[in-house]
């Protein structure tokens, strides 16, 4: 992208990356905000199509998520597949549902038309457990972890290109 002083005066470029954004399940961010299954506002996936908009309108290049805090003690096995596994945040000090999983997130950017960034949980994770998220997300063969995926409703690997271990670490 360039920068203008007027519209003939190129004074420089810009990589749009630097207008990322980051969700976290912080008070409305996700729930209510973004996600709202039960709005009337929201499309099939639960997505709200006003916040969607707004977001698009914006050009939201790269969305980091799970957030910053949350991310500690976010464990996304719980966050996957039909049974998810309700925890209390102790970060937030609220029930986390896990209604908004990993596949919630990457369907997320692709309605935005903007790149994912996953953050792993470096702070109750462990490194195991971080390998196999990757292993869910990208996996092309026949891993257990892609056998998950194809189970909970997607045949194709996510295409993920960023990565980060921790929040702030």
């Amino acid at each position: 992208m360039q920068i203008y002083t007027n519209e003939f005066d190129v004074i420089g470029k810009r990589n749009p990356m630097l207008y990322g954004q980051f969700i976290e399940h912080f008070h409305r961010q996700i729930y209510g905000g973004i996600f709202d299954p039960t709005n009337a506002l929201s499309d099939d996936d639960g997505f709200r199509i006003d916040v969607l908009d707004a977001m698009k309108a914006i050009h939201v290049p790269i969305i980091r998520w799970p957030g910053g805090c949350f991310v500690s003690s976010y464990h996304w096995i719980d966050g996957v597949g039909k049974e998810r596994i309700p925890y209390f945040d102790k970060t937030w000090r609220v029930e986390e549902s896990n209604e908004f999983g990993t596949d919630e997130f990457i369907k997320l950017c692709k309605k935005l038309g903007c790149e994912p960034y996953i953050s792993g949980n470096v702070g109750s994770g462990t490194v195991e457990e971080l390998a196999k998220w990757v292993e869910y997300m990208t996996s092309e063969g026949d891993s257990p972890m892609a056998r998950l995926r194809r189970q909970n409703g997607r045949d194709k690997a996510w295409k993920v290109k960023y990565l980060g271990v921790g929040n702030e670490s």
